[in-house]
């Protein structure tokens, strides 16, 4: 049985490289935290087009569109003249950034002032979970 990959048209696979490779780029062009929001999807006729998850970042890049033209004209070869930024919602998702658990401290007056709080709140599942809470601070010390 042929993989799926090797059935794939060699043509689309080298375009669709392409414009990650432009998407790439233009992550070290832009603003850092214009990076997860966009991504490159097409070029012709001097127009690139490129795809945001909200009109929020589709307002934003529309501004830097002529940083974008300055920028990618030289790389793609050809000039570019425009860039087309269309909004799809929820269309990138953004990758899952992995940080280290940071160990927080809770004093013993804390944890107790929480402990109290909790005997008046009424929804079981935050009374729960501040006891829970209250409980490193009386750890601690």
């Amino acid at each position: 049985m042929e993989h799926f990959k090797d059935q794939l048209n060699p043509a689309i696979v080298s375009k669709a490289h392409s414009l990650e490779q432009l998407t790439t780029t233009l992550n070290g062009i832009l603003p850092p935290e214009t990076c997860r929001h966009y991504h490159v999807t097409g070029f012709n006729n001097s127009t690139l087009v490129i795809i945001t998850d909200s009109p929020v970042w589709t307002t934003r890049l529309r501004q830097l569109g002529p940083s974008i033209i300055a920028a990618l004209s030289d790389i793609i070869g050809e000039k570019l003249q425009h860039v087309r930024i269309v909004t799809r919602h929820g269309s990138i998702k953004a990758p899952v950034q992995s940080s280290p658990m940071i160990e927080r401290e809770l004093s013993k007056a804390s944890g107790k002032q929480l402990a109290q709080t909790a005997e008046y709140v009424k929804d079981e599942a935050l009374k729960e979970a501040l006891l829970k809470f209250s409980q490193r601070g009386r750890k601690k010390d």
